[in-house]
């Protein structure tokens, strides 16, 4: 069986280089310019409070902007009276 391998001269080496390098840029710039868009690419969604660790908060229109918040989770304290 023989495989047919083309050959990449570095002109189409560079090419590939720049697309690779302006999707990294614009993946970072899209971080910093969209909460939900660093949510979807940082962040996963969980079912239990407990497991989370940061949370989305996103106001009422006309309130504010959407922000990611870490989340300090405290243990309770049960008090036993005797």
């Amino acid at each position: 069986m023989v495989t047919i391998v083309p050959s990449i001269d570095i002109v189409d080496a560079l090419i590939v280089l720049g697309g690779l390098v302006s999707i990294h840029v614009l993946t970072l710039l899209f971080t910093a310019w969209s909460i939900d868009f660093k949510c979807f690419v940082l962040y996963s969604k969980v079912n239990d409070i407990y497991a989370a660790d940061s949370c989305k908060v996103t106001p009422a229109k006309f309130s504010g902007s959407k922000e990611v918040v870490p989340l300090h989770i405290r243990q309770q304290q049960i008090l036993i009276l005797e």
